[in-house]
């Protein structure tokens, strides 16, 4: 929902652009104001995403508003009856000039401009807060991860370390397998190993690592290599190169 407020001395022209605005559902008026006094006090309120403002009004005009408030503005659209305002409307970087009279056409054109604008700006706000929570969330972990934090389809995901079966290398991610599903995450093997707590797993592969408790048996395969049976009926091949991992396993 797009936050707005009408700012204009004249009730008509409020009433007007309120109608307008009620035509479409992603905008919601918080205030209408009358005067520069009453706008001000409305942005420091409601915090508005765009404002609809009257250059020439009694007291305060549009202009002045702006160099009062300066970083606290929304996204501008003047209105007005004068034209010889819009060069200095675009200087102070409005995003629309709406001459009065205008049509129904001409403000929605304005309204299309105003909301691409507005969610674009919310996209990147939203990145960045996610994207501070998720530093602060990794942050907030031991020496050794007790979940992983998955970005995936549109959502984020906490994984258990416990609830992990295994975990496969694929291309330039890592897959994490548990009994519920499994989740993609862009990880090298290598990082991996040094955020999950030692014992709790071993490396039987470049590209596994199991879960010890998750372990049915062990068949000897070729060579010191084995086929690793998971309770869930998972066989996965260990290789040469990682049998210290089996070793230690087998004796303990």
């Amino acid at each position: 929902m797009i936050k707005t407020i009408i700012v204009d001395d004249e009730e008509l022209a409020r009433e007007r652009i309120r109608r307008f605005l009620n035509e479409n559902d992603n905008f919601k008026v918080v205030a209408e104001c009358r005067n520069g006094k009453e706008c001000i006090q409305a942005i420091l309120k409601h915090k508005p995403d765009l404002m609809f403002l009257d250059i020439q009004m009694p007291g305060m005009d549009g202009l002045e508003i702006l160099n009062h408030l300066k970083d606290d503005l929304p996204i501008i659209i003047f209105v007005t009856a004068f034209d010889e305002y819009a060069v200095k409307a675009f200087e102070v970087q409005a995003l629309d000039y709406l001459l009065k009279p205008f049509d129904r056409k001409r403000f929605n054109l304005a309204l299309e401009r105003a909301s691409k604008i507005i969610s674009k700006s919310k996209e990147k706000d939203f990145e960045k807060k996610n994207h501070s929570l998720l530093k602060y969330l990794d942050a907030s972990e031991n020496e050794y991860s007790k979940r992983f934090i998955i970005k995936q389809s549109g959502k984020i995901s906490f994984v258990p370390v416990d609830e992990i079966d295994y975990l496969e290398a694929t291309g330039n991610y890592i897959k994490l397998v548990t009994a519920n599903g499994s989740y993609l995450m862009r990880e090298t093997m290598n990082n991996i190993e040094k955020k999950i707590e030692p014992g709790k797993f071993i490396r039987i592969h470049r590209s596994f690592i199991i879960k010890t408790e998750r372990i049915k048996e062990l068949k000897p395969y070729f060579n010191g290599e084995y086929i690793i049976v998971l309770k869930s009926g998972k066989e996965l091949k260990s290789s040469k190169t990682y049998k210290n991992g089996i070793n230690s396993l087998l004796l303990k």
